[in-house]
């Protein structure tokens, strides 16, 4: 089973500390609170996310928490999570469950989810993830929670900063893409 890889918890409607690469994304998620409130998956604007756009993922949480389903990847996201190892394909799109791409325990993902939708929490996300292919990538993200709309589930939006290896970076355009 996949190592810990939630470094830490922050409020989501509090001050972030220094996060290096990911002030940017601290920054976007600031302005969206203040525009906002608690923002909710319509809130969000894509124009916002320019030049972040190819970076995030979008996801659903299962009514049971121990799980989310992916509602929008980003073609960067795309490219670091396909691969073929150890007889296994892999693949990030509209409908892919998180569970089936990472090595994590239900019981950790449900108490991982709980945090950032229930606190609500921001998480930074950074190490090396195992996928349950066998194949290790390094991520630095932050998940970010959006509230429920009436008749809804939580929606997480993660964004990430992460090193393409030179032979994943054939992303066909940087675009978005919800297929």
């Amino acid at each position: 089973m996949a190592q810990r890889f939630a470094f830490a918890y922050y409020p989501a409607f509090g001050a972030l500390p220094d996060l290096g690469a990911l002030n940017t994304y601290a920054k976007w998620w600031a302005d969206l609170v203040a525009r906002q409130g608690k923002p909710t998956r319509k809130s969000v604007s894509f124009t916002d996310l320019r030049g972040m756009h190819s970076r995030f993922t979008l996801c659903r949480v299962l009514e049971d928490n121990e799980d989310m389903v992916a509602h929008i990847v980003g073609e960067e996201v795309k490219a670091l999570f396909k691969s073929y190892h150890a007889g296994k394909s892999l693949s990030f799109r509209k409908g892919t469950r998180i569970r089936e791409l990472i090595d994590v325990s239900a019981i950790d993902q449900k108490r991982h989810l709980q945090k950032v939708t229930s606190g609500p929490s921001i998480a930074l996300n950074r190490g090396r993830l195992t996928l349950i292919n066998g194949r290790s990538i390094d991520v630095f993200a932050l998940d970010f929670p959006l509230h429920p709309l009436p008749g809804e589930q939580p929606f997480v939006l993660t964004l990430y900063d992460f090193n393409i290896p030179p032979e994943d970076r054939g992303v066909p355009h940087g675009g978005l893409s919800a297929y």
